[in-house]
């Protein structure tokens, strides 16, 4: 299924707007549903999400695993591990270990572990679409 990148306004108003792959998913917890979007980031090992979500749908994150998580200026996350039950527009639930942290730079990252894994992605930018199939296993 194909979509088209999003497009953002810079943060510096003189520039163009910036295009990128975001996606409507859901991601399903005991107590609810949030629905959003998440950038599919092929330069993140894993996924991340933000605690606020965990709250949000019921998960209780105080039993999950710690990790650390490196971004690319070096800075380190704490992030708690857990499993999540996650459904893209189109597709069927499917279930990845995500990373949550407590930052307000992280919404939701599709990244490489876990989602690339179940999803062959193709971006083609210079159309403004990015194509999402299922890997049949």
């Amino acid at each position: 299924m194909k979509f088209p990148y999003i497009k953002f306004p810079s943060s510096d108003p003189k520039q163009k707007w910036v295009s990128r792959p975001y996606i409507p998913l859901k991601i399903i917890g005991q107590k609810g549903i949030w629905e959003g979007y998440g950038l599919i980031d092929s330069g993140a090992d894993k996924s991340l999400l933000n605690t606020e979500i965990a709250e949000e749908i019921g998960f209780d994150l105080n039993e999950s695993q710690c990790e650390n998580f490196s971004g690319i200026e070096g800075g380190k996350l704490k992030a708690r591990v857990a499993r999540i039950r996650l459904q893209i527009a189109g597709f069927e639930e499917i279930k990845i270990a995500v990373g949550f942290v407590n930052s307000a730079a992280v919404g939701v990252i599709l990244g490489q572990e876990g989602f690339f894994d179940e999803y062959r992605i193709k971006f083609e930018r210079d159309h403004g679409i990015f194509e999402i199939t299922p890997i049949r296993r």
